[in-house]
Parts: structure tokens; C-alpha cells; sequence
């Protein structure tokens, strides 16, 4: 009696399925493994900065947030950079793009000496992108900014990269050469923060105040400060886009006297001489609420 042979029994197609997710896993692997070798610790950090704050990436700024070398897309976007609207007609000194024109004789020395710091042969033109001088008739604006290439700080937080640090430590000892004193402000973007109790106002003026501790780190005498204060998103260089890493920025404004002499004014308490001629401590206030009394009209039932 021949055993009778039944035909092989149907596998199915989950193998096929099985490989396709098993060859998935290896690319992945082979891009994480590939991007860990073609990138430094900043293409790092702001690998790990997208993932843990996408929206962070979606302004017109970011469109290359990680820079991996190599030649651009074909369809190109142009990039405005930096707005320099935030007030009418200041002279761009530091951009490398702009002319310097009606130089305030006083800080000429400063901002040759800041101009060679940018783009000389000593730091091989890393600060270009990222350090702008403005002549105000208030003083010298000294803006250092995010862009697409670097952050200044993480995201959400005031622990400042290195690359900055020595930014502003290179910047100290220049700043210390003059007498004027200093204005810093600490700028956010619009971005909002899920706390509570901790925004865009604590974080600016945290800013501010590590910018501050660095420069003094870097040689800058303490009594050079004048002001710190935190503007959190109140004033944007780029208002069209208030996500944009344009108005994530510290600003360091060396006064002209003037300006110091009136921001001093502005918190100075009032002497006596000035005390007793003041409106509120004088008879014209008496005098003006008795002219008033007077010339109340008499309505029937009032």
C-alpha cells in the first residue's frame, strides 16, 4: 500500500513582510550611524533640539537647521536673514555687507577693534554670521544672534553653548578698553513654554544675565554694567516671523553719555532741590484743586 503524499503546506507572504521591516530597521540604523560620524557636537545638539521641540524649525529661518555640508537643494528659498527694522535708520557697521558711514568719533576705536574681532585673520571669520554692530545716535548696539547654523542657548533654557561663551570672552576685553558703560538685554522668539510659573520674561532676563557673568568671566570690570533687563518677544528684529531664531539675540549697548546720564536719571531718586519744585510738592497742585472746587457746575440734586 503506497503512503500517499500531501502537497507542502502554504507559507504565506509575513516572510516578505518580516524582511521589509527587518531591511527598514537597517537603514535606520545605517542613517543614525552615518549622521553620528558626518556631524559635530552643535549638528548634534541641534539634532536633538528638533526632536524635542519640532515647532522650533518651522519659521522661514530654519530651513537648513542642521548643516551636513555639500551643495544646497536645487529649489531655493531665499533667506532675508536678519531684519535691521527694529528702529529707522540704524547704520549697519559689522555685517560685512554694509559701509560704515558718519562714524561716532568716540567709539571709532571700539568698533575697528570689534570689525577686526569679527572677520579678522585671528578668528577666521567664525563670528560673521553671528555678531552685527549698529551706530545709534544712543550708542554702539552690539547684537549677537542665533541663525540657522548655531544656537546660542538650548532651547528653553539659559545654559549658553561654547561657541558663544568665547564669543563674548573674545568680546570683553575689547569692550573694557572704553568708559562708557554697558545696557545688556536678553531677546526671545514668540515661542511659548507649556510652565506656568517660567516664560519667554524669565528667560530673557536669565539670558541676559549669563551673557553678563561671561563677559565679566571674560575681563569686563563690573562697574562697566550699567543695566540688565530681560525683553522676552516685546521687541523682534524680524516681526513677520516672531518664531524666528532673528529675534533670539543678546544685545549689548555701549551708552553714548548722554544715554547713560538719562537712564541713570530714570532710577535716580529726587534731591532735595529738585524735590521741593517738583509739581506734587508745590503750591500749584493746591492752587489747581481750588480752581477746580470753583468752577464745578451747581446741578439741582448733586
Amino acid at each position: 500500500m503506497k503512503a500517499k503524499r500531501g502537497g507542502g503546506s502554504h507559507h504565506g507572504g509575513s516572510w516578505k513582510v518580516a524582511l521589509a521591516d527587518f531591511a527598514i530597521a537597517m537603514m535606520a540604523l545605517f542613517l543614525l550611524l552615518w549622521i553620528m560620524n558626518a556631524t559635530d557636537d552643535d549638528a548634534k545638539s541641534a539634532i536633538a533640539a528638533y526632536f524635542e521641540d519640532p515647532g522650533a524649525f518651522r519659521h522661514q529661518s530654519s530651513l537648513n537647521p542642521i548643516d551636513f555640508g555639500g551643495q544646497d537643494s536645487l529649489v531655493r528659498i531665499p533667506n532675508p536673514g536678519p531684519s535691521m527694522r527694529g528702529r529707522e535708520g540704524p547704520e549697519i557697521i559689522g555685517d560685512g555687507n554694509a559701509e560704515t558711514l558718519n562714524e561716532n568719533p568716540d567709539f571709532k576705536d571700539l568698533m575697528d577693534e570689534l570689525q577686526r574681532m569679527i572677520g579678522g585673520d585671528d578668528s577666521a571669520g567664525k563670528y560673521e554670521d553671528f555678531i552685527y554692530l549698529e551706530q545709534l545716535k544712543e550708542g554702539l548696539r552690539i547684537v549677537i544672534l542665533d541663525n540657522n547654523k548655531r544656537n546660542m542657548f538650548e532651547r528653553g533654557s539659559s545654559r549658553m553653548n561654547p561657541f558663544f561663551q568665547d564669543l563674548l570672552l573674545e568680546l570683553a576685553p575689547i569692550i573694557n578698553k572704553i568708559d562708557n558703560r554697558l545696557m545688556i538685554s536678553g531677546h526671545t522668539d514668540s515661542s511659548g513654554f507649556q510652565r506656568s510659573d517660567y516664560g519667554n520674561w524669565e528667560l530673557s532676563a536669565a539670558r541676559a544675565q549669563v551673557a553678563r557673568k561671561t563677559l565679566l568671566f571674560g575681563g569686563l570690570f563690573e562697574e562697566k554694567v550699567l543695566m540688565v533687563l530681560g525683553m522676552a518677544d516685546r521687541v523682534p528684529r524680524d516681526p513677520k516671523h516672531p518664531e524666528s531664531s532673528a529675534n533670539r539675540r543678546i544685545e549689548i549697548m555701549v551708552l553714548a553719555d548722554y544715554m547713560e546720564r538719562q537712564v541713570e536719571r530714570m532710577f535716580a531718586p529726587i534731591d532735595e532741590e529738585d524735590h521741593e519744585h517738583h509739581p506734587t510738592h508745590s503750591n500749584e497742585m493746591h492752587d489747581a484743586f481750588e480752581r477746580a472746587e470753583r468752577n464745578q457746575f451747581d446741578y439741582p440734586g448733586f
